[in-house]
C-alpha cells in the first residue's frame, strides 16, 4: 500500500518516537498526517476565516463533523459539504454514491435528520466518450444513493471544462434539521467509555485517505474507492437518529477510516482498541487492512458502559452488526491490539502447542498523531493571461454561443434521475430558481445554493473568492433569502507548487473577507489538493461554496407575463476578464472588482421588492451577463425587447453591456409601471432601470441596434442538449 508521507516527515515520526515503527503505526501515521485527513497544507490560512457569529451553534471546530446554525424556535440547521473527486474518477457510480453516503453520515452524526442534498458537478468535455461515461455514472450514483434512503436533491451545478478531464469534481453537501439541545459532539471528553462499531469492515476504500493526497496515477487504483450500499446506509441512519441521544458522542468512519475516526473522536484522550472484535465483511483481513478500510455505512459511538446494550439492540434488531471493540482511555496513548496465534516449540523435540496472544500492533502518543507537521508553501504570482485588445465579436454570433453553451443548458436531464420531492420538504424543484428552497420543522423556509467559478479564479483567485460568496449571497437573494452561514470546499492542484499555493492563499483570503462583509460565518468546509492529470497539470482552481439563508418574509415562485417590464438592478461596467464570453472568443479586459456594498445594497432591495410584491421574477446576472441572465424568460416560451441605450454603464459598448459579468446586480420583471418607481425610491443609491420588456414573439430577442435574433435553435438545444449528448 502506497504512503504518502515524505522523507522528512518518516524522519519527523522516527526522531519522535526514537524508534523504527511497525508497518501498521506508520499506515496510521500516514492517514492522520495526510492532506485529506490534516489540512496540514491550509489549516494555518483557514484560520482567518469568520467562523463567530449570533446563529452559530457549531463552527469550525477540531474533528467535528459538521456545523450547525440557529434557525430560531430551538431549531438548528447543520450543513456539511464533501468531495469524492479522485473515487469519481475511477469508478465514477460508486465515487459519487458514496460521496453521497458519506455527507448523509456526517450530518446524522450531529443527531440531525438529513432533508437535502446538493450536488456540484464538474466533468471535462462532453465530445469526450470517457467524460460522458464519467458524467452518466456520476449522476446515476448520486439518483442511486439518494433515492435509496430517501434525501431529496434540491440543487446544483453542472459545469464543462477541459481542466477537469482526468480529474472530475464532485461536490456533494448535505443539510439536516435538529433541536440544539440534541447536537451530538463527535469527540469524547472523558474516559471510561465504550467505543461501540456498527457496521462490517471490507477490503474496500484501502488507503483512501492516502489516496485522495496526491495526485492520480493512471495505475490501477480501483481498491482505494469505497462500494456504496444504501440500503444499509438507510439501517444506519435511521437507528443512529433513534439512539443519538443515547450516546455521548458519534463519529461517521470516512477518509482514513477507523484509525482516524477514533483518534479525532478520542482528541487527545487515548484508546485501546481490540481489531479482532471488529465485524468483518471478507476472512482473514490483516491487522493493518481493518485500520485503515474505508468500507462505508460504519459508524462509531462512544458510550456509557450501561447504555451498550440498548444501542447494539437498536442495530441487532435489523440484523446489523454492533460490536463493543474497546474504550477511552485516561491516558493518551492510541492502541490497536490484534489477537495472533503464535506456535510454541517444546523441548526434545515433542509436538509444539498453539497460543493466542494480544499483540499491540499500534502504540502511537496522540500528540505525535493528531499534531502533523504544518506548511507554509512559497507563493508566486499567477502569471494571468495576456489581456489582448478586445476581439472582433459579431453580436448575433456571441448572442447564440452564449446561450448554446453547455453549462447554461437545462439540468432536468440530471434532477430527473433525482426523487428531489421525497420527504414533503422541497418547496421549489431542482432549477426553478436560483436557489433550493426547503422548509423546515419550525415553519420558516431556508434556501440554499453553492457556488464557483473557475475561469475567474484562474485569472485572479482573490477577486473570485470575494465574487462567488457574492453570487451566492445574490442567489439567495431572489428566492426573497437573507444568507447566513457558509460551507466551502478548496480544490487546487499540488499546493508545493508556487503558482498553486499562490492562487489557494488568495482565493482563502477572498473568500474570508467577504463571509465577513456579509455576516455569513463560515461553519465548515473541506480543503482537496493534488487536483491533477496525469502528466501533473493542475485543474483550473475551483473554490466553491454552499451558502444558506432563511426567507426574510415572503419567498418568490419565479412568474413570467408577456408585456412585463424587464429592470436591471445595479451598474454594469466593462469587466470582461474570465467571463463566458472572454472564454469563448478570447480573453481581454480587466476582471470583475467585487465591490461588496453594491452586491449588499442591491440583494437587500431585491428581497424587500420580494417581500412587498413588486417584482414575480428575478435572476442575479452572472455567468453569459445580461444575455444569460435573460435565457430563462426565453426558453418559457417568450421573447425579450432590450434597449441597450438604458442599460447603466460605465461604457458605450453593447457587448460589454451584454456579457459582462460584473457583480451587484439583477434582472427582475414587474407587471406594473408604478413599481419601478418604488424600485428607485428605495434603491440607496443602486441603479433601477427599464431596458425593455417581454414580448409574445416566441425565443426572439430584439435588440436596440435592429437586431432581431431568432433562437429557435438555441432554445431547443438548451432543452435537449445533455439528454441528446448522452444518449450513446
Amino acid at each position: 500500500m502506497r504512503l504518502s508521507l515524505s522523507s522528512q516527515e518518516m524522519e519527523l515520526v522516527r526522531k519522535f518516537l526514537g524508534r523504527e515503527p511497525k508497518e501498521e503505526e506508520w499506515l496510521v501515521v500516514d492517514a492522520l498526517w495526510s492532506e485529506h485527513c490534516s489540512y496540514k497544507s491550509s489549516k494555518i490560512f483557514l484560520r482567518s476565516f469568520p467562523s463567530e457569529g449570533e446563529r452559530v451553534v457549531m463552527g469550525i471546530e477540531d474533528w467535528q463533523d459538521a456545523g450547525a446554525l440557529d434557525v430560531g424556535d430551538g431549531w438548528a440547521v447543520v450543513l456539511k459539504l464533501e468531495s469524492h473527486n479522485h473515487p469519481s474518477a475511477i469508478d465514477p457510480f460508486n465515487g459519487a454514491a458514496t460521496g453521497i453516503g458519506g455527507i448523509i453520515r456526517d450530518i446524522i452524526s450531529k443527531g440531525a435528520r438529513p432533508i437535502a442534498l446538493l450536488d456540484m458537478i464538474r466533468v471535462g468535455n462532453l465530445n469526450n466518450s470517457r467524460n460522458r461515461w464519467l458524467l452518466k455514472n456520476i449522476i446515476a450514483g448520486i439518483g442511486f444513493y439518494g433515492n435509496s434512503i430517501g434525501v431529496p436533491v434540491v440543487a446544483g451545478e453542472l459545469a464543462f471544462d477541459e481542466t477537469y478531464n482526468d480529474n472530475p469534481l464532485v461536490d456533494v453537501a448535505g443539510l439536516g434539521v435538529v433541536k440544539k439541545d440534541k447536537i451530538v459532539p463527535s469527540v469524547v471528553k472523558e474516559a471510561g467509555l465504550k467505543i461501540v462499531l456498527v457496521g462490517l469492515t471490507g477490503l474496500d476504500g484501502l488507503g483512501g485517505a492516502s489516496f485522495a493526497s496526491r495526485k492520480l496515477s493512471g495505475e490501477d487504483e480501483i481498491g482505494a474507492v469505497q462500494i456504496a450500499d444504501p440500503f444499509a446506509g438507510k439501517i444506519v441512519l435511521d437507528v443512529t437518529l433513534q439512539i443519538a441521544d443515547k450516546v455521548e458522542a458519534i463519529k461517521d468512519l470516512g477518509g482514513g477510516g477507523l484509525v482516524v475516526g477514533i483518534t479525532e473522536m478520542a482528541n487527545g484522550l487515548g484508546v485501546e482498541v481490540e481489531l479482532d472484535k471488529i465485524p468483518l465483511r471478507v476472512k482473514d483481513l490483516t491487522p493493518g487492512e481493518i485500520l485503515v478500510s474505508e468500507t462505508q455505512e460504519r459508524m462509531v459511538f462512544a458510550v456509557k458502559p450501561e447504555r451498550v446494550k440498548e444501542v447494539c439492540e437498536a442495530f441487532e434488531y435489523y440484523e446489523y452488526p454492533c460490536a463493543v471493540i474497546g474504550e477511552f482511555t485516561n491516558d493518551t496513548s492510541i492502541r490497536f491490539l490484534y489477537l495472533s496465534l503464535i506456535h510454541i516449540s517444546e523441548p526434545r523435540g515433542l509436538v509444539g502447542s498453539e497460543m493466542c496472544i494480544r499483540d499491540r500492533v499500534v502504540n502511537l502518543p496522540s500528540s505525535l498523531l493528531l499534531n502533523p507537521p504544518r506548511y507554509k508553501w512559497g507563493v508566486k504570482k499567477t502569471k494571468y493571461s495576456v489581456y489582448y485588445e478586445k476581439p472582433n465579436i459579431n453580436l448575433e454570433v456571441a448572442v447564440k454561443e452564449i446561450l448554446s453553451y453547455p453549462d447554461l443548458v437545462s439540468k432536468f436531464w440530471a434532477y430527473s434521475q433525482f426523487d428531489y420531492e421525497v420527504g414533503t420538504s422541497t418547496v421549489l424543484k431542482p432549477g426553478e430558481a436560483d436557489s433550493g428552497l426547503i422548509s423546515l420543522p419550525n415553519g420558516k423556509l431556508l434556501a440554499i445554493k453553492g457556488d464557483a467559478n473557475p475561469d475567474l479564479c484562474a485569472e485572479d483567485s482573490y477577486e473570485c473568492g470575494r465574487y462567488i460568496v457574492a453570487e451566492a449571497y445574490r442567489n439567495l437573494a431572489t428566492v426573497g433569502a437573507k444568507g447566513i452561514g457558509v460551507v466551502d470546499h478548496l480544490q487546487f492542484g499540488d499546493p508545493k507548487k508556487p503558482e498553486v499555493y499562490y492562487q489557494f492563499v488568495e482565493a482563502v483570503r477572498g473568500i474570508a473577507e467577504a463571509s465577513k462583509y456579509f455576516g455569513t460565518p463560515i461553519v465548515g468546509g473541506k480543503v482537496s489538493f493534488y487536483n491533477e492529470n496525469k502528466e501533473g497539470k493542475p485543474i483550473k482552481p475551483t473554490p466553491l461554496v454552499v451558502m444558506a439563508g432563511l426567507v426574510q418574509d415572503k419567498f418568490l415562485r419565479p412568474k413570467i407575463t408577456e408585456g412585463a417590464s424587464i429592470i436591471m438592478i445595479g451598474f454594469t461596467r466593462e469587466e470582461m476578464g474570465g467571463s463566458l464570453l472572454a472564454k469563448i472568443f478570447g480573453n481581454y479586459g480587466d476582471v470583475p472588482k467585487t465591490r461588496l456594498n453594491e452586491e449588499l445594497l442591491s440583494s437587500e432591495l431585491v428581497i424587500k421588492a420580494i417581500n412587498d410584491g413588486k417584482i414575480i421574477f428575478a435572476k442575479d446576472i452572472s455567468k453569459g451577463g445580461l444575455v444569460g441572465a435573460l435565457l430563462p424568460i426565453l426558453v418559457r416560451g417568450f421573447g425579450v425587447s432590450i434597449d441597450t441605450n438604458l442599460i447603466p454603464s460605465d461604457t458605450d459598448d453593447v457587448i460589454s453591456k451584454l456579457f459582462s459579468e460584473n457583480g451587484g446586480r439583477f434582472i427582475v420583471l414587474s407587471e406594473r409601471e408604478d413599481d419601478i418607481n418604488w424600485l428607485e425610491s428605495q434603491s440607496r443609491g443602486i441603479y433601477v432601470s427599464k431596458i425593455g420588456e417581454v414580448t409574445r414573439e416566441q425565443y426572439v430577442m430584439w435588440l436596440r441596434e435592429g437586431k432581431k435574433i431568432d433562437l429557435t435553435k438555441e432554445v431547443n438545444n438548451y432543452h435537449r442538449y445533455l439528454e441528446e449528448v448522452t444518449s450513446d
